[in-house]
């Protein structure tokens, strides 16, 4: 017997990642404008790898489903 992938159970056991701007704005009030470039290219680059465990550390990102 040969089972097949279902494609919905796929989708519900990835980890979505979501950014909220307003809470990433509070956090880097009165930063450097090149230390806010920085940190969002930090948060980028652990996005793009789908390194979940170093973008949970972020409190303006929320890893899962809400």
């Amino acid at each position: 017997m040969q089972v097949e992938s279902d494609s919905t159970a796929e989708i519900n056991q990835r980890e979505r990642i979501w950014f909220f701007p307003d809470k990433f704005w509070q956090a880097t009030k009165g930063m450097p404008k090149d230390e806010v470039s920085k940190l969002m290219a930090e948060v980028e680059q652990f996005a793009e790898a789908k390194d979940v465990e170093a973008l949970k550390k972020y409190p303006f990102v929320f890893v899962g489903d809400p």
